[in-house]
């Protein structure tokens, strides 16, 4: 026993330097600061989206809306769409929140038309979605499509789309996204080659019950609108003093609050062209300016004109903070707007 004894106070622990302990502290924290760091700019990088500024309602609801497409056990799914009502459609009208429903009456509903974005050559969540708003929403007056149909933007990926849009039987019409014309311009020919021979033109105008929409082609990362398009859309402005209200839709945001994937991301000087675009549509009374290219539905307004503006979740079931989902805008007599965030069943 003595023996024993004696081994273990050989092996007596000696008090370590607390100027090591100090140290070794430290580059714990600057290793997970690094960490931290990287795990931000990564996410940023890939999703266009700043997580330090999501919203946080926008953000947990998403979360939920992951959650329903995971197989979870039927109580635990119950006791989620009980608690959190409305994950599967969120209801948004004329205000900057980006969740929750308006418990106020609008005024009697005039029209209703659908808003598709970002399907990525995903055709078969895109058929998917076009099925169920002819099943549930087939007193819709059209569609509109916000962009980036296709992956590369080939004619035959963009007949693909074409196909599915004119099988459905509504009227739409569509502005195209910035990978939609990547194929053309690889080939050195204008972006716009492949997209006008299956579209047509890229932006056009026309009213519904007195109201007047504007579809604006602003996806050319390192163009702009360019000339031509501005001096239209002045004349379309000052042309049409006695609508109702203006909409206009597009691929890339003028603004946005917690992402980069805004106009002017890829060439810093159409910053400047997006903030006066806003300006003048604010001035001209747009009630509410729609666009895609987040992958993300979110309602807000822009901080310095307070001009409305809606991005429209993703169609596309990959690279998608969301499950794929389009959007229902009702438009009342009022002026005002009901904006549904509908998931793809």
């Amino acid at each position: 026993m003595e023996g024993k004894f004696n081994m273990f106070r050989r092996y007596k622990r000696r008090h370590t330097n607390i100027l090591f302990v100090i140290f070794r502290l430290l580059l714990s924290l600057v290793i997970f600061a690094t960490l931290i760091a990287g795990l931000y700019y990564a996410y940023k990088h890939f999703s266009g989206l700043d997580p330090l500024r999501l919203d946080p309602k926008n953000a947990f609801s998403s979360a939920v809306g992951l959650l329903s497409k995971i197989n979870l056990p039927k109580d635990v799914q119950n006791t989620i769409n009980q608690n959190l009502p409305g994950t599967k459609v969120a209801v948004h009208k004329d205000t900057p929140s980006v969740s929750g429903v308006n418990i106020q009456k609008p005024s009697k509903e005039v029209f209703k038309f659908v808003l598709l974005s970002d399907s990525h050559s995903d055709n078969v969540y895109l058929k998917k979605a076009l099925n169920q708003i002819k099943k549930d929403y087939s007193d819709i007056r059209f569609i509109i499509g916000l962009g980036d149909y296709t992956d590369v933007g080939t004619l035959d990926e963009l007949k693909k789309v074409k196909n599915e849009l004119d099988s459905i039987g509504f009227r739409y019409f569509v502005t195209p996204g910035d990978h939609d014309l990547w194929d053309s311009r690889n080939k050195s020919l204008s972006p716009l080659t492949n997209f006008n021979q299956v579209f047509g033109p890229p932006f056009q105008s026309f009213i519904h019950e007195n109201y007047l929409f504007l579809l604006l082609f602003n996806s050319d990362n390192y163009q702009g609108l360019g000339n031509d398009q501005k001096n239209w859309l002045t004349n379309q402005l000052d042309s049409n003093p006695n609508v109702a209200g203006i909409f206009i839709f597009l691929h890339e945001p003028f603004f946005h609050p917690s992402s980069d994937h805004v106009m002017g991301r890829v060439e810093p000087k159409l910053k400047e062209e997006a903030e006066n675009l806003t300006k003048q549509l604010a001035s001209a009374g747009v009630k509410k300016v729609f666009a895609g290219d987040t992958h993300f539905f979110s309602e807000y307004q822009e901080p310095q004109t307070n001009l409305f503006m809606v991005t429209v979740g993703v169609i596309t079931s990959v690279r998608n903070l969301q499950p794929p989902r389009f959007a229902i805008v009702s438009v009342f007599e009022n002026g005002s707007t009901r904006v549904e965030d509908v998931e793809v069943n």
